[in-house]
């Protein structure tokens, strides 16, 4: 009997320790997905094409149409200016919006850990279905304030300040903007991307965890 209770006992650890593993293995591989760093540039496509192509339009019209020679020399300057503008806004190198790290979210040079960070939601803007903007907003643990510099807002309206002045834990979150979008990534990807790094950041933690206990 004491043989089957000790082969019982021995399969159960066996059972244990082999989910152990593979939890471990588990974790090893979500916090793989987000080493390293990645810099997220803001980057015009749609909207910077509709300004080149509205100011070869207009130089076009305003440069060919007139009788003046005065104003179809203004006007094409106006065109070739609206189309250089977007040229500039397609093709010119941008600076990181903000940088994805292994240790957090790095904005103006300034670091939001992700044990700071709660939630966070990317949403696409558009105008008369032109895609406009991408804005990223990351929400905060009760009691976080972000760095001076770093976009943010008090989160909850009204009652989210008067909760704060109750429980003296304001919320905050951190509001980033891409004009019109991420460069090399849609929405999807860049919220993607986004999750993996919060979600590596977590396993660091539980593994951390499982190594001390």
């Amino acid at each position: 009997m004491s043989d089957i209770a000790s082969s019982l006992e021995k399969e159960f650890a066996d059972q244990s320790q082999s989910e152990r593993d593979a939890y471990i293995a588990h974790l090893k591989e979500l916090e793989a997905k987000g080493q390293g760093s990645l810099d997220v540039r803001p980057h015009s496509i749609v909207l910077a094409s509709l300004f080149i192509l509205i100011g070869v339009l207009m130089a076009w019209a305003l440069g060919t149409q007139g009788t003046n020679i005065t104003a179809s020399i203004i006007g094409i300057l106006i065109g070739v200016a609206v189309a250089g503008w977007g040229a500039w806004a397609m093709l010119w190198p941008r600076k990181p919006k903000f940088t994805l790290t292994e240790e957090g979210v790095r904005v103006k040079g300034e670091l939001l850990p992700w044990s700071s960070i709660e939630d966070y939601n990317v949403t696409i803007h558009s105008t008369n279905s032109v895609p406009t903007h991408i804005s990223v907003v990351l929400s905060h643990v009760a009691g976080f304030k972000p760095p001076k510099g770093v976009p943010q807002a008090r989160r909850g309206g009204l009652i989210g300040k008067m909760r704060a002045a109750k429980d003296s834990e304001p919320e905050y979150n951190t509001n980033l903007m891409l004009w019109t979008g991420a460069k090399g990534m849609s929405a999807d990807q860049l919220t993607q991307r986004i999750h993996d790094f919060l979600t590596a950041a977590r396993a660091k933690e539980e593994l951390a965890r499982l190594q001390a206990g």
